[in-house]
């Protein structure tokens, strides 16, 4: 809201308040509901520690927020809540009995004098008293308060034939992906998912400015969803002779997650994760050394669970690394997804660190603080089903909610199961020759991806 007053004052050409206030009683700024928005904040200290995200926007909606009609009110326990450098951009205070009067910033004497039965008693900055109303006729009890305020905003709610104030706008916490851009209105970025700041489509870039991306959450927070998501786009964008998708799935999530003719390979253990990253290696090697870096499609490296195929020290992506500071010529990308739980350590991880260093992005899903900070000033917290952050470099990290991607329903009769026939066989990882998938006899692994 903040950005979009910016561009009303600059695109009119408004200077002030007043004015603002003047061409929008007029009705020329049809794009603002209302020319002044107040925020109140019931419990400002609560909030900073509950939501410490909240914390650097609510600074900067005192720091800036009344120049451009949006005011920010209140309610605190003491003043030291609100920090030293941010108290001096309150403009009005009003302070009501206190528990320590010594905490007042306005007169400790007249703040001794206001005991705890005068109720709505406030002192203000003049240093005189005042006595809050109650918008209340009718006498009732002080349980009945709350009751009779509520059937007050009501009344007033429903007598008021004017405009309306401008809604809440709020994430669903289940969001169909039939409502997402189809890939004629966007045919390079795909859409995961509803941003919270803008109540638009999120949007990945993997050609530009995500070239990988790393999924963090806990168990059904829903990071599987998102990297099905993911695949289901780029399928729909790109042709097969465009885009090859490596899967390593431990759990067998991912398994029908994209077409035989896309699927370069599928790994469902340990094992066969480092078989088909040093196959993909071995393609990259290829095009590092050909005129042409760029030729061939492009290839994207699926990674469900990587703390399963991690395990016992068998590091899937580090055939990798070599080729990751030059991924963006070589046309690779990675996406792989993690519980929050113990990712402490495995930060610590070459490859996570490779990633991130090379223009990664990030997707913090639901996680418990204790975990410690994931990212500069950056901690998991419990969230809905599918909600996240997230962290682009460059950009501000913002909440979005993913998509309900929901797996197709196959029954396959005699269609072979457990984890080699889904691994092995279908991917042609170690099968085999003349086993199904894309990527041809074991002599040469990658036949799918050049």
């Amino acid at each position: 809201m903040l950005a979009s007053r910016e561009r009303a004052f600059r695109d009119n050409g408004i200077d002030s308040l007043a004015m603002l206030r003047a061409r929008h009683a007029a009705g020329d700024l049809p794009s603002l509901p209302s020319a002044d928005v107040i925020l109140l904040v019931d419990g400002y200290g609560a909030v900073r520690d509950e939501f410490e995200r909240f914390d650097a926007a609510l600074s900067e909606l005192l720091a800036r927020g009344s120049s451009f009609g949006i005011h920010v009110i209140l309610s605190l326990t003491r003043w030291n809540e609100v920090r030293m450098n941010l108290q001096p951009l309150i403009g009005t205070r009003l302070e009501l009995r206190l528990n320590d009067p010594s905490d007042s910033v306005i007169d400790r004497k007249l703040a001794q004098t206001i005991r705890a039965e005068q109720k709505g008693r406030v002192v203000t900055e003049d240093r005189l008293f005042a006595q809050i109303a109650l918008p209340i006729m009718d006498d009732v009890d002080d349980d009945g308060v709350a009751a009779a305020l509520t059937q007050l905003a009501e009344r007033a709610s429903e007598s008021w034939n004017g405009p309306g104030a401008a809604p809440i706008r709020l994430l669903p916490a289940d969001y169909a992906p039939d409502e997402l851009p189809d890939p004629f209105e966007e045919p390079d970025r795909v859409p995961i998912g509803l941003r919270q700041d803008t109540m638009q489509p999120a949007l990945v870039d993997l050609a530009h400015t995500d070239q990988h991306l790393s999924v963090f959450g806990d168990g059904g927070s829903g990071k599987t969803t998102l990297l099905r998501g993911l695949a289901e786009g780029l399928v729909d964008r790109y042709s097969p002779e465009e885009l090859v998708i490596a899967v390593m799935d431990a759990r067998g999530t991912l398994r029908d997650v994209c077409p035989d003719d896309y699927l370069g390979g599928y790994a469902s253990s340990a094992i066969e994760a480092r078989q088909l990253s040093t196959a993909i290696a071995e393609e990259l090697a290829k095009r590092q050394g050909s005129a042409d870096r760029s030729s061939g499609p492009r290839i994207v490296v699926v990674a469900d669970d990587l703390d399963i195929l991690a395990s016992g020290g068998t590091e899937p992506l580090r055939p990798l690394m070599p080729y990751l500071p030059s991924a963006r010529d070589l046309r690779l990308h990675v996406v792989l997804a993690r519980p929050v739980a113990g990712l402490q350590r495995a930060l610590y991880d070459p490859a996570l660190q490779a990633l991130r260093d090379t223009g990664g992005s990030t997707f913090l899903m639901s996680g418990e603080r204790s975990e410690g900070q994931i990212l500069p000033q950056l901690y998991a917290e419990p969230m809905v089903p599918g909600r996240g952050r997230f962290v682009r470099r460059g950009e501000r990290a913002f909440v979005a909610q993913v998509a309900h991607f929901a797996a197709p329903v196959r029954v396959s009769p005699g269609q072979p199961t457990g984890a080699a026939a889904a691994g092995v066989e279908a991917a042609g990882v170690a099968g085999p020759a003349g086993s199904s998938g894309n990527t041809g006899s074991p002599d040469s692994p990658t036949e799918g991806l050049s």
